[in-house]
């Protein structure tokens, strides 16, 4: 009984939590299998084709890299190209588009620390000058002539006008 109060003693101390969490931090386990396993299952999340990333949880595929990059067989090639709401939509060709909201969201992964994606699936994300890495959706916010975006960097949605330079992740619903 005493070696059991000793640890609950030592479980409530601040000092031993910190401790703790230093340590899973300095190791990775905070971190690990940021996509590599859906809701504790023993299967990948997404399964990788190429330049595709197969999302077994939504069943959606996404291109790996952001519009204007291509899958060069390792890494995303090229530069990213940041288009208005408009010019980004027009620019989705055979049978990829613009995600909604909830698409795009569903690739936010808080425990997968700064990015907040899987950089081992979306290699190509980096902050932006303003240290952002926002893409698009096609979901408008209330009212307002505003579309939800959400910034990869910290996974925080926001609202900005059509016309606003922003980057693109394409997604097309699975086979």
């Amino acid at each position: 009984m005493a070696g059991r109060r000793s640890l609950t003693k030592l479980r409530s101390c601040p000092a031993f939590a910190i401790a703790l969490v230093a340590m899973l931090a300095a190791s990775g386990a905070l971190a690990a299998g940021c996509y590599d396993t859906d809701l504790g299952e023993r299967t990948p999340r997404f399964r990788l084709a190429g330049g595709e990333a197969h999302d077994g949880r939504t069943g959606l595929v996404w291109q790996r890299c952001s519009l204007g990059k291509i899958w060069n067989g390792s890494g995303c090639a090229g530069e990213i190209s940041y288009l208005g709401l408009d010019e980004a939509i027009a620019a989705a060709q055979g049978g990829w588009r613009v995600p909604s909201g909830p698409e795009l969201e569903s690739l936010v992964q808080l425990g997968c620390g700064s990015p907040v994606v899987d950089q081992s699936i979306f290699p190509d994300i980096r902050p932006d000058v303003e240290g952002r890495a926002k893409y698009w959706t096609t979901n408008p916010v209330g009212t307002l002539d505003l579309y939800w975006n959400f910034d990869f960097i910290d996974g925080q949605p926001d609202g900005n006008t059509r016309g606003i330079r922003l980057a693109v992740r394409l997604v097309r619903t699975g086979n």
